[in-house]
């Protein structure tokens, strides 16, 4: 027993002591939160691992049916994407159009940038805060278009069935939850708010330009052979302000968040 004030060093944990049960206290309570905060980290890098391979299994998966002709999915009409060869003959036009889908490509990045996360950063760029805020913005879009305009007239069959689950309904519930419980927070500003819509906006470019050559779209709101490009433009702008929206929402829970933290 020391008596008086002392200072003890036992296991990396720093007392400070004026009496014998003080010093018990203050060796629980820093004790637990070390626990605490060991924990956290734990389930973080949990979180951040299944969230990781949700979005590589369901991108990686999708992938391989269609490159491999798993699955032929049916054409919509002359003017969507599919109708290629079965077989191998059809391999790389199948590959082209599936990673040519915004799903697809919301699902990679939610899962380069979590894997990054999980495998820990030596330093944080603010490229890579544009790409985590894109990745969760782009990924809930997905959810929303699919859920309350694709899913109706969806019909996924085979393995299809559960690359689609992954894609559209465990993978972006999953990446929100994952931000929301984990964050990392103060990443977001009104920079990179602005700076996140970047990618969505080369989506858009390259599915009308790619549209313009071989006539065909991925999804009938954006269909310019259907629509027109004044119809096409505005299926593109309603998607564009869900974007504005959602993005206003990320901002403001991640500002309420970080300031109760």
């Amino acid at each position: 027993m020391r008596l008086g004030l002392g200072v003890g060093i036992e296991d990396g944990v720093v007392e400070v002591e004026t009496s014998l049960e003080q010093a018990l206290r203050i060796r629980v309570v820093v004790n637990n939160k070390g626990a605490i905060i060991r924990f956290m980290s734990k389930s973080a890098r949990l979180a951040f691992g299944l969230n990781a391979i949700f979005a590589w299994l369901g991108a990686i998966g999708s992938l391989t049916v269609d490159a491999l002709g798993i699955v032929i999915v049916p054409q919509f009409g002359p003017s969507y994407f599919g109708g290629h060869a079965v077989g191998l003959a059809g391999a790389i036009p199948r590959v082209i159009d599936n990673l040519s889908y915004f799903t697809i490509w919301s699902n990679f990045l939610v899962a380069i940038t979590v894997t990054m996360i999980y495998r820990g950063l030596s330093t944080v760029t603010t490229w890579f805060k544009v790409l985590r805020l894109s990745s969760l913005l782009m990924t809930t879009i997905t959810m929303i278009v699919y859920i309350i305009i694709l899913a109706p007239d969806a019909n996924p069959q085979s393995w299809n069935i559960y690359t689609n689950l992954l894609l559209h309904y465990i993978t972006p519930p999953v990446t929100i939850i994952v931000w929301l419980i984990f964050g990392p927070r103060k990443w977001i500003n009104w920079s990179i708010v602005f700076k996140s819509l970047l990618i969505p906006i080369i989506y858009i470019i390259y599915t009308l330009i790619r549209g313009a050559i071989i006539n065909k779209y991925p999804f009938g709101f954006i269909n310019v052979v259907e629509l027109g490009y004044a119809g096409a433009l505005i299926g593109i702008g309603l998607v564009f302000s869900l974007g504005l929206f959602l993005l206003s929402v990320y901002f403001v829970i991640e500002k309420i968040i970080s300031r109760s933290t």
